[in-house]
């Protein structure tokens, strides 16, 4: 009876989480049928069944992580192979006692016990988080096949109960991208040590030139702040090749990039998501503006690709109006730098000794002092600064 298991979903990673089936044991499924979603560190990705069949066996249940290589399903050949669909397989008979496990040892089967006329399905680690969490299982409702108790069960129950010091509120389990998101954000505070620099920047002119080939262009995509910033970026990141490189710890080496791919922050429901704008240095404002409406667009469907993802060499975010007046955004390592653009607004200044109204925008932008040194950045940002004070010349820019 063929198994599928986990494929190796490329750019080095390892293992994934279910984030939800898209079958039902007992189904009947086509070649190519989309089996299961998953969530690595790099995207959200539906995998389809390699064999036709019925599914006879789900493995692990949503919110499991598991490696590359773990059987996920078992598929049956034949549609008549025993079972009817959308019915699942008989549990296990139930026995009052959990075997002797050897340490580290993961049985094959859910562990069943009795309780009065309950009958509770769980696995050994999930009986022994409920154990930690002070749980008890007869009152948990599984979620998983033919009503398996899932760790985010246990954790869900937990949530809803008190904790030990007497509060309550309600909790939920730490998975999908916001777990993918504290990784990221655990590894890069422990490895870089970050430095961040600000400049206040006039973008009075580029906030005139922007809304004036809005008007000028209407068919054309809308033309906000990033567009700009992201070109400013790009023609500094040339004459600083510092800011577009990376630390390769185990070679001990300075990795200065020569492709010019800037990855833009995008919020979503589901957490921050950087899709990477490519050969950024070769497109012209409309082309990148383009790029980034669809990237806001998939990665708020959930529909972006693995490929969109990887390969930053420098990132800029942009929280709009919502970006405050100042932030230290935290490098999104293995690159040596980001760029923070915060909320455009009026404020008083002081030019040829009057004071007067422009519209200023902060930017702060976190390295890697590791890679490069104060100056360096404070010299990119001023660069990226007169370009966007000067719209006309930037426009000239390649």
């Amino acid at each position: 009876m063929p198994v599928f298991k986990l494929p190796d979903l490329g750019e080095g990673v390892g293992e994934a989480e279910i984030d939800r089936w898209l079958v039902k044991e007992g189904q009947e499924i086509a070649e190519d049928d989309l089996l299961v979603e998953v969530i690595t560190d790099k995207a959200t990705a539906e995998i389809p069944s390699p064999f036709a069949g019925v599914v006879n066996r789900i493995h692990h249940g949503a919110g499991e992580v598991v490696a590359v290589g773990t059987v996920l399903v078992t598929i049956g050949e034949e549609a008549n192979s025993g079972l009817q669909p959308n019915v699942p397989p008989p549990p296990p008979p139930p026995i009052e006692t959990v075997p002797s496990i050897e340490p580290g040892a993961q049985p094959s089967e859910d562990v069943a016990s009795s309780n009065g006329e309950h009958s509770v399905k769980a696995m050994p680690p999930v009986r022994k988080l409920a154990r930690d969490l002070n749980v008890d299982l007869a009152q948990v409702s599984g979620s998983g096949p033919g009503g398996r108790i899932l760790r985010t069960d246990v954790e869900a129950q937990a949530g809803s109960s008190s904790r030990d010091d007497g509060s309550t509120g309600r909790r939920e389990p730490l998975r999908g991208v916001r777990r993918t998101i504290a990784q990221r954000m655990s590894e890069a505070h422990r490895l870089v040590p970050p430095v961040t620099h600000v400049e206040e920047c006039d973008v009075t002119e580029l906030d005139a030139t922007r809304k004036l080939a809005n008007e000028r262009n209407p068919e054309e995509v809308k033309l906000t702040f990033l567009p700009f910033i992201v070109k400013a970026v790009v023609t500094a990141l040339k004459d600083y090749p510092a800011m577009n490189a990376s630390l390769d710890d185990d070679a001990q080496e300075i990795v200065f990039h020569d492709n010019y791919d800037i990855g833009v922050a995008v919020d979503t429901d589901a957490g921050l998501t950087v899709p990477v704008i490519r050969d950024a240095d070769g497109k012209r404002l409309v082309q990148i503006a383009a790029d980034i409406e669809r990237f806001a667009r998939e990665a708020r469907a959930g529909t972006l690709k693995s490929e969109d993802l990887r390969g930053g060499t420098f990132t800029v975010t942009s929280p709009g109006p919502f970006g405050g007046l100042m932030a230290t955004p935290i490098v999104f390592h293995p690159q040596s730098g980001i760029l923070g653009v915060h909320r455009a607004i009026d404020r008083p200044v002081v030019r040829e000794g009057q004071i007067v109204i422009r519209k200023m925008m902060n930017l702060s932008v976190t390295f890697d002092h590791r890679v490069l040194d104060g100056m360096t950045a404070a010299k990119f940002v001023l660069d990226v600064m007169t370009l966007l004070e000067h719209p006309a010349v930037l426009a000239l820019e390649n």
